[in-house]
């Protein structure tokens, strides 16, 4: 099959240096891979923890090496395997802009490879690469915004490889969002509303339930809307049937493209209230 992530991409993946060699082994494993140490370079020996309590010696701090040869071994006409390629580009690529010594051209270098490929290291429509995005967006928008900070760590450990969880994590994301929003604007919040009640009253508290459309493209804004918010109930109904929740044993089975889609609906909901949310006077006409 045909891979993913070109060569030329990996190539300059490995190329970012995250920090030290234990951090970027540290990082690998944070994406879920496996490190491979590089063996054959010269230099001093250095002690190296594999993640399960024991001790590589490897020679030379070598972390381009090590990055090509973990990736080397992976299958890159694998969706999965890219995903996690992309998770450790996007963290590798924030701490290497931070490291003074660095060199900075491997990050241009970087974000045109990722172009030619179809792919970017904050694209919109991967949802582990939207993930810090909206974090940073309901920090920056909200008073407290642990519980969309916890739900979004939960929905990124998810990523990719429990489906379940993740349909589970996506329906929380909703929940944790609708509720900061009402919190922020003064609401009551009950704790028995469920999701679709949740969304209704969060989106009329900022002023985009499909009945308070306004402004000149009223027709255009109200359909956008009336499909936008009832996904959210989707995935609390899929969440029913097929996530983790509610303790359910032989759940239906769900393929990994459907709790991405998942995952991307909720995530489209979150940014986009969160977007509204920053705006003292609700939505933008």
């Amino acid at each position: 099959m045909k891979e993913l992530l070109s060569e030329t991409t990996r190539h300059a993946i490995s190329k970012l240096r995250p920090g030290r060699f234990e951090d970027a082994c540290a990082l690998l494993r944070w994406a879920g891979f496996t490190p491979i140490p590089d063996r054959d370079a010269r230099g001093g020996s250095l002690a190296v923890g594999d993640g399960s309590g024991g001790i590589t010696y490897i020679r030379g701090n070598s972390t381009s090496r090590t990055v090509r040869k973990t990736f080397d071994a992976c299958d890159f006409s694998d969706p999965d395997v890219v995903a996690r390629a992309l998770k450790y580009a996007s963290r590798a690529a924030q701490l290497h802009a931070t490291t003074q010594d660095a060199d900075q051209s491997w990050l241009v270098r970087l974000e045109h490879a990722l172009t030619d490929d179809g792919y970017s290291l904050e694209a919109p429509g991967d949802p582990a690469a939207a993930l810090t995005q909206l974090a940073a967006a309901a920090s920056g928008t909200l008073a407290d915004a642990a519980a969309i900070r916890q739900e979004l760590g939960r929905l990124e450990r998810a990523l990719p490889d429990d489906t379940g969880a993740l349909i589970g994590r996506a329906k929380n994301l909703i929940e944790a969002t609708a509720k900061a929003v009402l919190a922020q604007r003064g609401e009551p919040v009950s704790d028995k509303d469920e999701v679709p009640a949740l969304v209704a009253k969060a989106s009329r508290a900022l002023g985009v339930h499909v009945t308070q459309a306004a402004g000149p493209q009223l027709e255009q804004v109200k359909r956008v809307l009336s499909r936008l918010h009832p996904l959210t109930q989707d995935v609390a109904e899929l969440r029913n049937r097929a996530g983790d929740g509610h303790g359910m044993t032989g759940v239906p089975a769900v393929d990994a493209a459907v709790g991405r889609l998942a995952a991307r609906s909720a995530i489209a909901w979150c940014a986009f209230m969160l977007e509204v949310a920053m705006n003292e006077g609700g939505a933008r006409r």
